[in-house]
């Protein structure tokens, strides 16, 4: 398994999409990830985007003959990345909580940080999607239900 590092186009793109404090922007998608975007081994992969903003990827492979999960993120410092998991129908749970520390005292919200989640089972019974917010949730987005 290869991860890939973001390049700083994408950085870039990340930063230049930031949102002014006090107005959140929430997105879903279930685009297909963009072909540079995609792992080794990815069987599915999907993007979930805000205001032109890729925030996560969700990466679908199966491992053992059943298809797991992984979420990859790229959020601003104080920013999180996580996924969320249905079991048989029931209610989404929260799972993989990856913060962004806020750092530095100079510009604390000025870098963005990719993050990635452990792989969840999403096999029969389970449905699972990626998300990712930055800092006070100002800019939110996550992948449709797989």
């Amino acid at each position: 398994m290869r991860i890939k590092i973001l390049s700083l186009a994408v950085l870039g793109a990340a930063l230049v999409g930031a949102v002014p404090a006090g107005q959140a922007v929430s997105a879903s998608a279930d685009r297909p990830c963009p072909a540079e975007l995609r792992w080794d081994g990815d069987r599915k992969c999907y993007s979930a985007t805000a205001r032109g903003v890729a925030l996560v990827d969700l990466h679908i492979q199966t491992m053992r003959g059943r298809d797991h999960a992984r979420a990859v993120g790229m959020v601003e410092e104080g920013g999180a990345v996580w996924m969320e998991v249905k079991k048989n129908g029931g209610p989404a749970k929260r799972v993989f909580l990856k913060r962004v520390p806020k750092g530095g005292t100079d510009n604390p919200n000025a870098a963005s940080r990719q993050k990635a989640t452990g792989w969840q089972y999403d096999g029969p019974g389970y449905l699972v999607r990626g998300c990712a917010a930055n800092a006070g949730d100002r800019l939110k987005a996550c992948t449709g239900w797989h």
